[in-house]
């Protein structure tokens, strides 16, 4: 299968390549939307970006697009603004769950479109995913499932081969080998075109082998930016005697409880350090790790609770 549009020989990606935000807000009626961020990702490395439905994560991905203007604060991406810089505009290249404009274009007019505006569109690796998703190239995007539009959004995102690479839930729709099928195209692609890739998902526990490092956003604002095995270090399933963990229910660091028996099982964030889990140990109190699926959940959970109304786009 042939995507007709500009051919491009394989360009080199600008190595090194850094993003950078300072103090960006965009606000909304109602408060809504991403306060005082500031934050930097370090170059050819995929970051997850993750957060509970309304906590600003779109946002904040349109803004690096240079697809909406920022209140206040700055982004820079190679040390030039993204909102005044075209040639910045074009290294990046960003996914959305549902590209409204696309509506009224065939599969082969997005594509051309996109070999135009991209200035590394790989049109082999376009044509090679089109086989593999099984699309053609004259249907309308409107006409294509769920799964069939979110596909188009991968090939636009990967075949760009833009040095930094946005993409917004890019496996709605998918069935799980599909899903399968993307995880492992983007990293061979990732492996052979190293680039700064930033993905948002709501299934973590599929994509938590892909991140390299991850930003948790909460109701607009960073709540944590580090290694993956940093975010969930400090956050332990504790088991044991309900005499001795009843006195942490009230704690605040308690995300999560279940009842079992004369048992209770809870999910706590922070602990002190090695002499309380010593002693929590000494009393017979089983410590484990918590899955990074299930500590997002808690701490979405949470958040959700603790929320006054109101949310982010």
């Amino acid at each position: 299968m042939m995507v007709t549009g500009k051919k491009h020989e394989a360009a080199a990606a600008p190595s090194g390549a850094k993003l950078d935000l300072s103090h960006v807000s965009k606000v909304f009626r109602g408060g809504q939307g991403v306060h005082d961020i500031s934050l930097s990702l370090e170059p050819e490395m995929i970051h997850g970006l993750i957060g509970a439905n309304g906590s600003g994560k779109s946002t904040l991905l349109s803004l690096i697009a240079g697809q909406r203007f920022a209140d206040s604060g700055l982004i820079t991406y190679g040390g030039d603004h993204v909102n005044e810089h075209a040639a910045a505009l074009s290294q990046i290249c960003l996914v959305k769950t549902y590209e409204r404009s696309w509506e009224n274009y065939s599969l082969k007019e997005i594509f051309k479109f996109a070999s135009i505006f991209y200035p590394h569109w790989d049109e082999q690796l376009a044509s090679e995913l089109m086989d593999k998703f099984q699309l053609k190239g004259s249907k309308n995007y409107q006409q294509l499932s769920r799964g069939g539009q979110s596909m188009t959004g991968i090939i636009k995102g990967l075949a760009s081969r833009a040095p930094l690479t946005l993409l917004d839930e890019p496996v709605i729709g998918l069935d799980a080998s599909m899903r399968e099928i993307f995880y492992r195209t983007l990293l061979e692609d990732y492996s052979n075109n190293p680039r700064t890739f930033v993905v948002t998902t709501h299934l973590i526990e599929e994509a938590e082998n892909l991140f390299e490092r991850m930003v948790y956003i909460k109701r607009g604002r960073v709540a944590f930016q580090g290694p993956v095995e940093d975010f969930a270090a400090n956050a332990v399933y504790a088991s044991g005697p309900a005499t001795v963990l009843e006195k942490l229910l009230g704690d605040v660091r308690v995300l999560h409880s279940e009842r079992l028996g004369g048992k209770l099982l809870l999910a706590l964030e922070d602990l002190s350090g090695p002499a309380e889990r010593r002693m929590l140990q000494d009393q017979g109190v089983e410590l484990s790790p918590v899955p990074l699926q299930k500590l997002f959940v808690y701490l979405t959970l949470r958040d959700a609770e603790n929320s006054q109304g109101g949310g982010n786009r």
